[in-house]
């Protein structure tokens, strides 16, 4: 899975990205992560419908801290909405 390094974050940045796991059947994730800087974490959604955040409705959700470390979980967490496709 595609992802920025924590600089990226750090300095205020959203990425977007997706996987797909099976084409011909539609299965993919799309993800979407956000930084606060104020609160220091690291937001991240994840919803599997082939449409952008704004027209997919309900998205997983969830918080790590701005470090290497919450990155590190987030990119876990990320994997596992995907195995669970």
């Amino acid at each position: 899975m595609d992802m920025q390094k924590l600089a990226y974050f750090t300095e205020g940045n959203t990425y977007t990205g997706s996987a797909t796991k099976d084409r011909e059947q539609g299965l993919l994730l799309r993800y979407k992560v956000e930084p606060d800087l104020e609160e220091q974490q690291l937001s991240a959604h994840a919803w599997a419908r082939d449409l952008c955040f704004e027209k997919a409705g309900e998205a997983q959700r969830q918080a790590f801290p701005l470090n290497q470390e919450g990155l590190d979980k987030l990119l876990a967490w990320l994997q596992g909405q995907y195995d669970a496709l």
